[in-house]
């Protein structure tokens, strides 16, 4: 047996035995996600997932997840996930601290090739959203490359709303906090409310002054609600 049938016979082994769990990374298990990232997706932010991995952070920017999962002792998916407030564009507007523990997003989601076809993504990003709803986190985002049209059936069966590329939206939280998300020019926004509370105007659906005369209804009816409640 050559070299190439002796690789694709271990590699179809290890997709057939062995279970697969899911857990929390643990410290000195960063540079191995990294890895992972960098080989299959291109390692988007795999440097920052690292370093919290391995020197977790202890600065009050809401909940961080940093999932691995694992078979035979190889990690074959992983899974960032963090808090909105820890961008620096969200972090700097003056009500910003009104977002802790509101809105979280995932930063990374990879599945080794090995290990696709068996829904470990989407464990992954249920273990994920388990946890920050427990937590009380009342939106989970996201974003995909565009050119990954795929995608889009793949978050929208998991029960996500997918925008169109490069397209914002703004998400209304009460009467307290806007929060616009931005996506990459390349990429699709995903969101879904895990939680009452939070108004999510899409504008890559509407025209950007029916978007705008929407969050401003969305802010108003917040405030006669606040004013209800606290008369």
């Amino acid at each position: 047996m050559g070299q190439a049938a002796r690789r694709r016979a271990a590699a179809a082994r290890r997709r057939t035995t062995g279970e697969i769990s899911v857990r929390d990374a643990a410290p000195g298990e960063g540079q191995r996600v990294r890895h992972l990232l960098d080989r299959h997706i291109g390692g988007e932010e795999s440097e920052e997932a690292a370093e919290r991995i391995d020197r977790p952070n202890k600065r009050n920017d809401g909940l961080w997840i940093q999932l691995v999962a694992e078979r035979d002792g190889l990690i074959v998916g992983a899974l960032t996930a963090g808090d909105i407030f820890s961008k620096p564009h969200i972090r700097q507007q003056s009500a910003a601290a009104a977002m802790i523990g509101r809105h979280a997003e995932i930063i990374n989601l990879v599945v080794h090739p090995e290990a696709r076809g068996q829904r470990l993504g989407r464990r992954l990003m249920d273990e994920a959203e388990r946890r920050y709803v427990d937590a009380g986190y009342q939106l989970f985002s996201g974003e995909f490359i565009a050119r990954r049209p795929h995608l889009r059936a793949y978050y929208e069966d998991a029960g996500f709303t997918v925008g169109k590329p490069g397209r914002p939206v703004v998400i209304v939280f009460g009467a307290e906090m806007v929060s616009p998300l931005e996506p990459h020019d390349d990429a699709c926004l995903i969101w879904k409310v895990v939680r009452t509370g939070p108004t999510v105007v899409d504008f890559s659906s509407v025209p950007a002054a029916e978007g705008t005369r929407l969050v401003e209804q969305a802010i108003l009816e917040a405030q006669a609600d606040a004013r209800v409640e606290g008369s």
